[in-house]
């Protein structure tokens, strides 16, 4: 299914790449230096999941992105993962960027990372342990590419499309992933009111079928407000969800309090603590990322 849908891939990477086009896109933009940006950083979340036990985990992307110029952004993430339980796969939903500060959000710094929505395995005759049985390790190295087709003007927000690839790096056995690729497409929005900051983002992910999991497609949207209160630091409350990822599972839903911290001009740091919503969402989490920009 994930070889039929890899014509979308390459119809989006076009559509992008056109957008990107000075002649073409909706607006231009002057083009800068050469930058790069390395965020590493850490989100805990605990929650049951429709069983009857508490499944904690540890998600840790290491996340690389290169801006050749103004508009385009290209991007690697690296993620360590450690689970309580064995029969629990807490990265299914872990694939999409958020939207964070303009300054961030084409660098895939603070936030590049959608969070750790935790998905229910089916069964137990992919994971190796008990229930009981701590597992961790690699998990899979997602690649992302984005380019900016409309920059922002007075009446008008930023849009940004962009597409993922998540490649099967981490142990399937171990319910670290379903080692199978994934892919997905989507947009996000920014627009500045003064002070006051309006991001939303949408997804569509394409998931490798997976029979112990019930793996099928799910859209994933992000939608929040944020308010610059000092020049230097933003606090944000932020909605994310999705669709049911798996036949076993129910649509995903948690709020966040967040807040971006800018300690100087090149180096920033987001810290965020969430609540669940939906079951299937984790009952609560928290996060810290440090992004340097160079």
């Amino acid at each position: 299914m994930i070889r039929n849908n890899f014509n979308y891939v390459v119809v989006a990477l076009f559509l992008a790449m056109t957008c990107s086009n000075p002649v073409l896109a909706l607006s231009t933009t002057p083009d800068k230096p050469q930058t790069a940006s390395i965020s590493l950083g850490a989100e805990f979340a605990s929650g049951k999941y429709g069983t009857d036990s508490t499944t904690r985990s540890v998600y840790m992307p290491l996340i690389a992105t290169w801006s050749p110029n103004e508009r385009f952004d290209i991007g690697i993430e690296v993620p360590f993962i450690y689970q309580s339980s064995s029969n629990v796969t807490t990265s299914l939903f872990s694939t999409s960027q958020s939207t964070a500060t303009a300054k961030t959000t084409n660098k895939g710094g603070p936030g590049g990372n959608s969070g750790t929505f935790l998905q229910q395995q089916a069964g137990n005759s992919m994971a190796s342990g008990s229930s009981s049985s701590e597992v961790s390790g690699l998990g899979d190295i997602i690649l992302r590419f984005g380019v900016i087709a409309l920059f922002e003007g007075t009446n008008v927000p930023q849009l940004r499309p962009s597409l993922f690839i998540k490649c099967p790096t981490s142990n399937a056995s171990d319910g670290l992933g379903t080692g199978e690729f994934d892919f997905g497409v989507g947009v996000d929005a920014s627009k500045w009111y003064g002070n006051l900051h309006l991001i939303g983002e949408g997804f569509y992910t394409y998931q490798g079928k997976v029979d112990e999991f019930g793996l099928k497609n799910y859209f994933s949207y992000t939608a929040g407000v944020g308010y610059q209160l000092t020049k230097s630091v933003e606090p944000m409350f932020i909605v994310k969800g999705a669709t049911a990822p798996s036949s076993y599972s129910g649509a995903l839903l948690e709020a966040r309090a967040r807040v971006i911290w800018s300690l100087t001009d090149t180096t920033a740091l987001d810290l965020y603590g969430s609540r669940g919503i939906a079951d299937s969402s984790p009952e609560y989490g928290g996060g810290i990322a440090v992004l340097y920009s160079f």
